[in-house]
């Protein structure tokens, strides 16, 4: 369903880094990306980042999918730690059933998508002590459905990241394989958590 669909996105915060897709030329987007984030460190960059960022860069090309219709490194601060972004495009029917994951769902609007839901977790990451999470925002017409989320990453930097995420959500347009402008639907029989975490403040 991606190789047809178009997508504009844009944000006003720093830190997106769009990722080419996969068999694109890796080396030269380390390279100009490692510039990027060494004119955005400033003076907080230093000789262990020469070393340490396109190898963090590196690692998170290799996280790509072909399934996403675009993806991103969001380096929220000037440290070395971003998050994974990937916008995807989805049938309905294959939307799972978030509350009985466990997420917690909230309604979102997107002045340009419409209304949607706003899912958030907390969950386990591999190998690690630190609390995780994250978040998926889905705009869905019956049909088909946008997903722009957040891999699972430390819970921290999913809370760094979430201002970002919902600026580009409120700026990105979908185009259909036919040339008309994707909407959301109100999503039917929502029923809103209390619980889980504010997008943006982890709780």
């Amino acid at each position: 369903m991606t190789a047809t669909w178009r997508i504009s996105a844009s944000s006003a915060a720093p830190g997106w880094l769009g990722m080419p897709p996969l068999g694109g030329d890796d080396g030269d987007w380390v390279a100009t990306s490692t510039e990027a984030l060494r004119a955005t460190f400033g003076e907080r960059w230093s000789a262990d980042l020469d070393r340490a960022v396109p190898a963090l860069l590196q690692a998170g090309l290799d996280r790509r999918e072909a399934d996403d219709l675009l993806s991103w490194q969001l380096w929220p601060v000037a440290l070395p730690v971003f998050s994974i972004v990937r916008a995807r495009v989805v049938d309905s029917a294959a939307l799972p059933d978030f509350h009985a994951a466990g997420a917690a769902v909230q309604p979102i609007e997107s002045s340009t998508l419409g209304p949607g839901v706003q899912v958030t977790a907390h969950v386990r990451l591999p190998d690690a002590d630190a609390a995780a999470a994250f978040a998926v925002l889905v705009f869905d017409d019956g049909d088909a459905a946008f997903a722009l989320s957040i891999d699972p990453t430390v819970a921290e930097v999913a809370d760094l990241s979430a201002p970002a995420l919902l600026d580009l959500v409120d700026r990105a347009r979908l185009e259909r394989p036919d040339g008309s402008a994707f909407r959301a639907r109100p999503p039917a029989g929502l029923v809103a958590d209390g619980a889980g975490w504010d997008l943006g403040g982890v709780r």
